[in-house]
């Protein structure tokens, strides 16, 4: 057993054992080795900015041109956005202020001339009268008949293109 152990160790050194010209070699790839890490160090910086280029232009959204759009990003209209998620501003004082939604038709009068007149109230209670051209916060008052209130009302839709729409209110019957 000895014999084998020790022809073993004989077979392992021989198998070991470097050439002369081996401790040159190694020294040539070990400073070879320290170059390439060098010019690694220089180049890693301009790798870097040219991987955060590439990550800039994966995150910018695809043009318009026939190309995919990201669809994880939401379809909303840069300057629209304000519009579409909050109601008109309506500041003025009176019916001028008042949005079509929130006119309550009471009824339709003639005034002294023959021309029909809206009395129309909102959430306040007040009494209002609307005539043809009125002006109302999101829209105006297009015609008054002897039956009907006939009123043009202005939204911004979710594309952020203007829409107008005819809302005509009569009055209940007693």
């Amino acid at each position: 057993m000895k014999a084998w152990i020790g022809s073993g160790i004989l077979v392992a050194g021989i198998l070991l054992a470097e050439p002369p010209g081996a401790l040159a070699q190694a020294q040539a790839g070990a400073q070879a080795a320290s170059q390439a890490r060098a010019a690694s160090q220089q180049a890693a910086p301009q790798q870097q900015a040219r991987a955060s280029a590439q990550s800039a232009q994966a995150r910018t959204p695809a043009p318009a041109g026939g190309q995919q759009r990201d669809p994880f990003r939401p379809i909303v209209i840069k300057g629209a956005e304000s519009a579409v998620d909050i109601a008109p501003n309506c500041t003025q004082p009176g019916m001028a202020g008042t949005l079509i939604g929130q006119v309550q038709m009471q009824g339709i009068a003639s005034d002294v001339e023959g021309r029909w007149i809206a009395v129309v109230g909102n959430k306040t209670g007040r009494a209002y009268f609307l005539r043809t051209n009125d002006p109302l916060c999101n829209g105006v008052v297009t015609r008054v008949d002897q039956d009907a209130l006939v009123m043009e009302e202005r939204t911004l839709d979710s594309f952020g293109r203007t829409r107008t729409r005819e809302v005509v209110l009569r009055p209940a019957d007693d």
